[in-house]
């Protein structure tokens, strides 16, 4: 926090210096998130959370060289108020450690060159709500995935080069040295993991029972062969714009593999450990404007290989890992986007998940009760996930109230349906209404959040 404020007054210095000859642009906002779980007759508050953020870019020489940063703090009164959050309060009551500074690099273009060297988000691909090709920065998934992408990014130092050898095209290469785990809710808040919950609880049993559980993690060594590095070609071809990625670095999120030290005594080790993989992927975006029926609607699609993903192999009823597979898994994903009848948009898409193998390849493993499991929930994982959405959005008042409503949901029959209002009261003042209703069975990944059912409002002050 005393870094925040440090930065803030910084920025207020270089304001009250920079101001005169417009080389220094300031912009924030100030904003209220408070949702109610409506699964009780008299509600629940989950959140009432307060954000603060500040963001500054000065002019050092025009546009050639321009330096930007932002920093943004937070505080959720919901686990002061309710002493049912407090398991969770140390690690969800605020911000933590230095992720407080959400941006802060350097710009420097020349054509055909850009570059960005700094702190800073890298989004690749076009999929709504799911993660295909944007792999370049983890992920903070402590409410879900219902945040804004832009939100649910952490951010990594890197280096951002980009060369444009033609018109349209663009070939990226970034270097990576920067490491951070994805990160997902703690215990005891609104969405921690099914996964989550079921190791604690198994980890608190053995401990109760006389045994022990010796957990370990290993981070990679901060060393230069340990970047990650990605590689983008972009490009247009008439009215088709497509991409070429690869991606080589460490699984932001760390898998478990639980040994039995000495059965039948009740000692465990449980090792997590970051894995090496590579992603081969690609994507395209084309808008049909040639008379026909098919006129007006733009195609989107993105395509990822994961060679070598790490994947949990264990027993799902017992939530346990016995070993970490490495299998080549595709995931891919086509939409449709439109406007009917006017001024409704219509956005759809179809996605499948697909596991290089239904059960793994040893027979003795299948006897064994050791199946592949999801890394949500450590349920057992369908070798082919299909996944949906459907969005309508539009528009009222000349742009100022804007409802829209999304429905994700797979064919194993669970899904989320967010409706939501967006209404411009000024400017720069917007109030959002809306729902979040989860369903489906308690092991799958929307479903296990059914009983966090939420009604929210989110205000939000910009200057």
């Amino acid at each position: 926090m005393r870094k925040f404020f440090v930065l803030t007054l910084l920025l207020g210095l270089f304001g009250g210096i920079a101001y005169a000859d417009d080389k220094l642009q300031l912009s924030g906002y100030l904003k209220n998130e408070t949702s109610i779980r409506i699964n009780h007759m008299n509600g629940d508050l989950t959140k009432e959370k307060n954000i603060v953020e500040l963001a500054g870019e000065y002019k050092i020489n025009g546009d050639e060289l321009v330096f930007f940063t932002k920093a943004k703090y937070w505080y959720d009164a919901a686990y002061d108020a309710r002493d049912k959050l407090d398991i969770a309060q140390h690690y969800a009551g605020h911000i933590q450690r230095s992720d407080w500074l959400r941006d802060l690099y350097l710009d420097y273009t020349r054509y055909p060159w850009f570059l960005r060297l700094g702190k800073q988000q890298v989004a690749w691909g076009q999929a709504d709500g799911i993660t295909i090709l944007d792999r370049v920065n983890p992920v903070d998934i402590s409410e879900y995935w219902l945040p804004d992408m832009q939100d649910i990014r952490i951010p990594l130092w890197m280096a951002n080069i980009n060369y444009s050898p033609k018109l349209n095209s663009n070939l990226q290469f970034l270097l990576i040295p920067d490491f951070e785990q994805s990160t997902s809710a703690t215990i005891g808040a609104p969405f921690c993991t099914y996964a989550y919950t079921r190791y604690d609880n198994w980890k608190n049993l053995m401990k109760r029972l006389g045994g022990s559980v010796d957990e370990n993690i290993y981070f990679p060594d901060k060393k230069f062969e340990n970047s990650t590095f990605g590689l983008q070609w972009s490009d247009r071809i008439g009215d088709l714009n497509y991409t070429l990625n690869y991606l080589y670095g460490y699984y932001y999120s760390a898998r478990n593999t639980t040994i039995q030290i000495a059965p039948p005594a009740l000692d465990y080790k449980v090792d997590r450990a970051f894995k090496r993989y590579q992603m081969y992927g690609g994507s395209f975006n084309k808008s049909v404007t040639n008379p026909g029926p098919l006129q007006g609607i733009t195609f989107r699609g993105d395509f990822a290989l994961y060679k070598d993903e790490p994947t949990y192999i264990g027993d799902p009823n017992l939530a346990s890992s016995k070993k970490i597979a490495r299998w080549n898994n595709v995931f891919w994903l086509i939409g449709a986007d439109r406007y009917v009848f006017t001024k409704y948009l219509l956005s759809v898409q179809y996605s499948q998940y697909i596991l290089e193998h239904a059960k793994d390849k040893d027979p003795s493993l299948t006897q064994a009760q050791q199946y592949p499991m999801n890394a949500f929930t450590y349920g057992f994982a369908d070798q082919v996930e299909n996944i949906f959405s459907i969005k309508v959005s539009t528009q009222f008042m000349n742009d100022r109230l804007k409802p829209e409503i999304l429905w994700s949901f797979t064919d194993d029959n669970q899904g989320r349906l967010s409706p939501k209002v967006n209404y411009e009261i000024k400017d720069n003042l917007v109030l959002t209404v809306g729902i979040h209703y989860f369903y489906g069975n308690p092991y799958d990944s929307n479903g296990q959040y059914r009983n966090q059912n939420q009604f929210y409002t989110n205000l939000k002050y910009s200057f």
